[in-house]
């Protein structure tokens, strides 16, 4: 039983890592909005639905401390619609800092870093989790001008609570990302098309009596299709599928399945 706890508790702390990945908040240097591009920031409100349910609300702010020196800041709830084991709706949160500057080389012109703080509400989930994240991201050319190229690192900690049949359990997490966004502009309208792999290792640190250690790593690869759906191109819609397949241990003890995910979602954005 502590085992599947354990696994529960990794699983859902991973879900909250994984939102520590760049967002689509941007436009491009004549102001128009460019959701293709993950270093250039605008303010906007953005909703997303997935095929579990999950509704998804952000709002980012964005200013400049001067020329080429941009930021962003953004606040993001997400909100199951089905009950979970406990009979209520999972709650998540985010707060994150987004910065990026030019750096005149054009290799690289542009780089950013973030900061998150995702917070995992134990009285709706079951399990609660606070996590922060570090980040990096920088603009990579391509010899063709369509396609843009975001490397992205991150590395993460905090903690997750909650209880088991007998106690309760806290573990201390740690980890890293290590990702690769590619987008490919397929139309003049700014039709986009996006491929995103990444990999996730968490480490965690149960605080019980047997110290149990547990070792996870998460693969995952996004692929979507986004375009403008009004004539001023404010309003912006995208479509996306997530695989994700996860392989956890705890204190030697190897799941023998394997979590395979398909994940659907649709998101409408508005740039102001």
């Amino acid at each position: 039983m502590k085992n599947k706890f354990a696994k529960t508790l990794a699983t859902l702390s991973l879900t909250a890592i994984a939102a520590s990945v760049a967002i689509s908040a941007h436009a491009s240097e004549d102001n128009t909005p460019d959701p293709s591009d993950l270093t250039k920031v605008n303010s906007f409100a953005f909703g997303t639905l997935d095929n579990d349910g999950t509704l998804k609300g952000m709002v980012g702010i964005a200013g400049a401390y001067s020329e080429g020196n941009n930021f962003i800041g953004l606040v993001e709830h997400g909100s199951a619609t089905k009950n979970n084991a406990i009979g209520k709706k999972d709650q998540n949160s985010r707060l994150r800092y987004f910065q990026v500057l030019d750096t005149g080389l054009d290799a690289m012109p542009q780089a950013g870093f973030s900061v998150d703080y995702m917070k995992g509400w134990k009285k709706s989930n079951g399990i609660g989790s606070d996590i922060v994240a570090l980040g990096a991201i920088a603009k990579v050319t391509t010899p063709w001008e369509s396609l843009s190229i975001f490397p992205n690192v991150a590395y993460v900690a905090g903690s997750a609570q909650g209880e088991d049949v007998k106690d309760k359990t806290k573990a201390d997490l740690s980890g890293y990302q290590v990702n690769l966004f590619g987008s490919l502009s397929i139309g003049e309208k700014g039709q986009y098309v996006v491929f995103q792999p990444q990999f996730m290792h968490l480490d965690g640190k149960f605080k019980d009596a047997n110290n149990q250690m547990l070792d996870a790593n998460v693969f995952k690869v996004k692929t979507g299709y986004g375009q403008p759906i009004s004539t001023d191109g404010k309003w912006w819609i995208e479509a996306s599928h997530t695989y994700t397949r996860s392989d956890m241990e705890v204190k030697q003890i190897k799941f023998a399945e394997k979590d395979h995910d398909h994940k659907f979602e649709v998101g409408i954005s508005y740039y102001f």
